[in-house]
């Protein structure tokens, strides 16, 4: 969550003063946990790809995605998207940083959507940046593709937003819609908690106990998710990976299986 969101967020919440000073004690005790570990250093000689030592150089620093950006990078590389929408920015572009190097290898186009200014999250010049709610905008997509000579068939796409029930259920129902058959889907913030940790065993304050994006995620699939763990599942023609690392990562991957004529995705 962008840091212009928690303070409306803090306005419109009875207590707000209050809140923040118990946020702000909360941050004391993660700090304080996290002085006594070791930093963290990449030793190896590197990978194959220069982008994936990039990436791990960038997760180096500790957040609530650090965990996640390798993965996010492997996970949307093995599609070779021919179209990657980005819904939730935040200002320092932890997720941009990730999928604009799949872009680059893949020729993609790459668009980025946010209701703030988040327009310096990157430099490259094939990024575009649009700055408005992404519902709004998910109603014009199609003319908005067809404007720029863009197929509005979406391979990859990431949710970063508001995380709240009411708005991730509106995104699903939007966005789905434009999902290729070999789309893959990423959810950040699938297990929001008091405190989370890293694989490090660091500690970071998540910001709200609520689990509105996984919540949406079982109204979708019909189904219970218990986020507090890692799992895999299926459902509704995806396969479904859950991390629970982090403030939580869950991705949703078509799922293709033999008839007899070779593969073919499920319905969804």
């Amino acid at each position: 969550m962008s840091s212009l969101r928690h303070r409306l967020w803090l306005h419109r919440e009875p207590g707000a003063v209050l809140h923040g000073l118990i946020r702000r004690a909360l941050m004391s005790v993660a700090w304080a946990h996290n002085l006594l570990l070791p930093v963290l250093r990449i030793t190896d000689c590197g990978p194959e790809l220069a982008e994936i030592a990039e990436i791990r150089e960038r997760a180096v620093a500790r957040t609530d995605i650090c965990d996640h950006l390798v993965p996010l990078f492997v996970e949307a590389l093995t599609v070779h998207p021919r179209l990657i929408v980005e819904l939730g920015v935040r200002d320092s572009g932890e997720s941009t940083f990730a999928l604009e190097r799949v872009a680059k290898l893949c020729g993609s186009p790459f668009v980025s959507v946010d209701i703030d200014d988040c327009s310096r999250a990157s430099s490259w010049k094939n990024w575009t940046f649009v700055k408005t709610d992404d519902i709004e905008f998910a109603r014009r997509f199609p003319e908005w593709c067809r404007a720029r000579e863009i197929d509005p068939e979406i391979d990859v796409l990431f949710i970063d937003t508001s995380h709240l029930y009411d708005h991730t259920v509106q995104e699903i129902s939007h966005w789905f819609p434009f999902l290729s058959q070999k789309a893959k889907v990423f959810f950040h913030d699938t297990n929001l908690r008091m405190f989370y940790f890293r694989q490090d065993k660091s500690m970071g304050l998540g910001w709200s106990g609520k689990r509105g994006v996984m919540a949406a995620l079982e109204q979708y699939f019909g189904s219970k998710f218990d986020e507090k763990v890692s799992f895999t599942d299926s459902r509704k023609g995806w396969i479904i990976r859950h991390n629970a690392r982090c403030n939580g990562f869950t991705i949703l991957e078509k799922l293709h299986v033999s008839n007899g004529s070779g593969p073919r995705p499920h319905d969804s």
